[in-house]
């Protein structure tokens, strides 16, 4: 256990000092589009030729890393590892096999129709429990994602919408889902955004009610680097927490 929180604390070290150079993926002039509106996915993909690492900071010592490439034109593929309890004095619990991505983005945004992708992501977030063996947000499963993007006098608005089904609640409970959400420019290297997730699958062991509100502002450090402070779940529906739920991600993409 101790190999992998040794392996946390290193990568997030040697992502942050990275010199400033350009913009990431956000702001007015990202050189990346985002794969996430907060915790749920976008039609957005990384060029062919380029990896990414993604790295976030959850709550009671929650950690969870991912690594992503595209080898071919609008297609990603990755995996993601992590658990809860990794940073502090208490026993982690890491999740018992590794979260997978694909997408592929089958259809490229038009000026009047947007862009549109279909993917698979089994990796959830927020606290994981090892009785349950999932984490407190199920992950998105298998979805249909759409994004467009609309310029106006304050900057760029990307709208996105989707649907999803995941395979993390018993068979009993799954159920088709479906989210919504936007990201506003702020100049050239912030980005602020928002996104309602029904999580109509939600069995009641995790929520008092369905329906997640979560709000995150990015910043793009550097061509490669872009680091985001998220605030989940603004109803407070989660039954472990009293108030909104903080975490911090970190975002590396470079070419291969």
């Amino acid at each position: 256990m101790k190999n992998f929180t040794i392996y946390y604390i290193f990568l997030i070290i040697t992502l942050l000092p990275i010199s400033l150079l350009a913009e990431g993926s956000a702001g007015e002039a990202a050189t990346y589009e985002s794969r996430r509106i907060v915790d749920m996915p976008t039609a957005g993909i990384i060029p062919k030729g380029t990896f990414e690492v993604n790295a976030f900071l959850m709550q009671s010592g929650g950690m969870m890393t991912e690594f992503a490439a595209s080898p071919f034109e609008n297609f990603l593929i990755g995996v993601s590892f992590g658990g809860s309890k990794i940073i502090g004095v208490s026993t982690p619990e890491f999740q018992d096999f590794p979260g997978l991505q694909i997408k592929f983005r089958v259809l490229d945004e038009t000026k009047t129709f947007p862009a549109l992708a279909l993917g698979l992501n089994s990796q959830g977030l927020g606290l994981f429990d090892k009785s349950k063996e999932r984490y407190q947000t199920a992950s998105p499963g298998f979805y249909l994602a759409s994004s467009k993007s609309f310029k106006w006098p304050v900057g760029l608005i990307y709208v996105h919408a989707g649907i999803n089904y995941s395979l993390e609640p018993k068979p009993d409970d799954r159920s088709v889902n479906f989210y919504f959400g936007a990201e506003q420019t702020i100049y050239k290297r912030i980005s602020i955004g928002a996104e309602f997730n029904a999580n109509l699958e939600d069995n009641s062991y995790f929520m008092d009610s369905k329906g997640l509100l979560n709000f995150q502002i990015k910043w793009a450090a550097s061509d490669n680097l872009t680091v985001a402070l998220m605030f989940r779940d603004a109803f407070a529906n989660f039954k472990a927490s009293n108030s909104l739920v903080r975490f911090v991600g970190i975002e590396y993409i470079s070419k291969f």
